[in-house]
C-alpha cells in the first residue's frame, strides 16, 4: 500500500463505486423505470444513460472485495510479522465504521422525521409514491423508525435480524461489513491463539456465521476474494489491460442480461462471484506496477475517496428528503409521479440533487470520517492504558 499506482487505483475504485451506487439510486424516486417508458422515450441517449447508471449491484461487490483486500490483507501481514493484536484490530474497525455510521443514523432520523411530519404528502415516506411502488421497495419508511429499529441498527443487526432504519436502506451493507470484520477477527485470533482461547474464538466465529445465514456466507466469500488477492504473489497473472478488458466485457454482459440474472438466485450468485474474481484480477494486476495516468490522477482520486464512505452513508435519505420537499412546495407533477427521462425539469432536478448529495456528503465527511485517525489514536491509548501500558502511538 505504498505503491502510488495501487493506492490511486484503490482510491478511484472506492469513489467510483460509491458514485455508481448514488447515481443509480437517484433515479429511483425521480425517473420512471425503463420498462415503463413509452417507445418514443427510449432514445439511444436514454438507453445509454439507463445502462451506464445501472451498475450499483456490481459496485457493492467492489466494496466487498476492496474491504477483504485492505482489512484482511493488512491484518494477515501483521499476523505474519507477529504484530496482529485482536484489541487493536477491533479498535481500528470500530473507529473506521462508527465515526460516520452513528451520525448517519442520526441524520437519517432527523431528515425522515421532518419529511414524515412536514413533507409526507408526496407518498415517499408512507410507501405510496408511484416510483417507490413501481420499483419494488414495498416499504413505508415511516414505519421503520421505532426505538427497536434504531437499537438494532446501532448494534449492526440491520438486514439480518432487524429492519434497516427508515429511508436509509443502503445501510444493509454496513452490517454485512461489520460482521465480515467480526468473523474474520475471531477466526484469525483463534488461529493465532493457543489453548482454550483458540477454541472459544473459532466457536464464536462459527456461531456468528451460522446465525447470519446463507446470504452472509455468500457475501463473505466475495470478501475473501479480496483477501486472496492480497495474499497472492503471481507476476504471471499481472495483466492490467487483459484484466480490465475482461472485467468490462463481463459487466456489459451482466447489464444486458440483468433481468434473467435477477430472476435466478443461483445464476445471480454465480455472476457475482465472477464479477468479484475479475475485479480481483484487475486489483492484483495493479500491484507492483507504475502506471502514469493513475499517479497523475492520484490527488483527485484521494480527494474523492476521502468522502466516498460518507457519500454512501447519507445519499439515500438526502435524496428522498430533497425529492419530498420539492414535491411538497411545487405543483410539478413529476415529483409526485416520476419524470420521463427526456423531461428537462426531471433532468435538471436529477443533476441538482446529485450535486446536493455530493456537497452534503463532503461536509458530512469533514465532520466525521476525516477524524478517524484521531479517534483511533485516542481509543488505542485508552485501551493500552487500561492494560497498564502507555506506548507512544503515532496517529495513523
Amino acid at each position: 500500500m505504498r505503491e502510488p499506482t495501487l493506492i490511486s487505483f484503490v482510491d478511484m475504485a472506492r469513489w467510483l463505486a460509491a458514485m455508481m451506487v448514488m447515481v443509480a439510486h437517484a433515479r429511483n424516486p425521480l425517473i420512471i423505470g425503463y420498462g415503463d417508458l413509452a417507445a418514443g422515450d427510449r432514445t439511444p441517449w436514454v438507453q445509454a444513460w439507463f445502462w451506464l447508471t445501472g451498475f450499483h449491484a456490481q459496485a457493492v461487490l467492489v466494496f466487498f472485495v476492496l474491504s477483504g483486500f485492505l482489512v484482511g490483507g493488512l491484518s494477515m501481514a501483521r499476523a505474519a510479522d507477529g504484530r496482529f493484536e485482536s484489541g487493536g484490530y477491533a479498535i481500528d474497525r470500530i473507529a473506521r465504521l462508527f465515526i460516520a455510521f452513528l451520525p448517519a443514523l442520526a441524520l437519517t432520523l432527523i431528515l425522515d422525521w421532518i419529511g414524515v411530519h412536514y413533507f409526507g404528502g408526496t407518498g415517499l415516506y408512507d410507501g405510496t409514491h408511484p416510483m417507490i411502488v413501481a420499483k419494488d421497495y414495498g416499504l413505508a419508511f415511516q414505519d421503520l423508525m421505532s426505538g427497536g429499529v434504531v437499537l438494532g441498527n446501532i448494534t449492526m443487526l440491520q438486514y439480518y435480524f432487524t429492519p434497516v432504519l427508515g429511508s436509509n436502506q443502503p445501510l444493509w451493507t454496513l452490517s454485512t461489513e461489520f460482521w465480515f470484520y467480526v468473523v474474520f477477527g475471531l477466526g484469525l485470533t483463534g488461529v493465532l491463539a493457543r489453548g482454550r482461547a483458540r477454541y472459544v474464538s473459532l466457536a464464536l466465529a462459527l456461531v456468528a456465521v451460522l446465525a447470519l445465514g446463507g446470504m452472509f456466507v455468500s457475501y463473505l466469500g466475495q470478501w475473501l476474494v479480496g483477501l486472496a488477492v492480497a495474499m497472492i504473489y503471481a507476476p504471471r497473472l499481472s495483466r492490467p489491460v487483459s484484466a480490465t478488458i475482461a472485467l468490462v466485457l463481463w459487466l456489459a454482459i451482466c447489464r444486458f442480461k440483468d433481468a434473467a440474472i435477477d430472476a435466478d438466485l443461483a445464476l445471480r450468485m454465480t455472476t457475482e462471484y465472477v464479477t468479484a474474481i475479475l475485479f480481483g484480477w484487475v486489483l492484483l494486476s495493479m500491484r507492483g506496477r507504475r502506471i502514469v495516468v493513475f499517479e497523475w490522477l492520484a490527488p483527485f482520486n484521494k480527494f474523492m475517496a476521502d468522502f466516498s464512505y460518507s457519500l454512501y452513508l447519507v445519499h439515500f435519505p438526502v435524496l428522498i428528503f430533497a425529492t419530498a420537499v420539492l414535491g411538497s412546495v411545487t405543483d410539478i407533477a413529476g415529483y409526485r409521479q416520476g419524470f420521463r427521462p427526456t423531461d428537462p425539469v426531471g433532468i435538471a432536478t436529477y443533476l441538482g440533487i446529485v450535486i446536493l448529495i455530493l456537497v452534503v456528503a463532503w461536509i458530512f465527511a469533514q465532520l466525521t470520517e476525516r477524524h478517524t485517525a484521531r479517534l483511533r489514536h485516542y481509543l488505542r491509548q485508552r485501551f493500552h492504558q487500561a492494560k497498564g501500558r502507555t506506548p507512544h502511538i503515532a496517529p495513523e
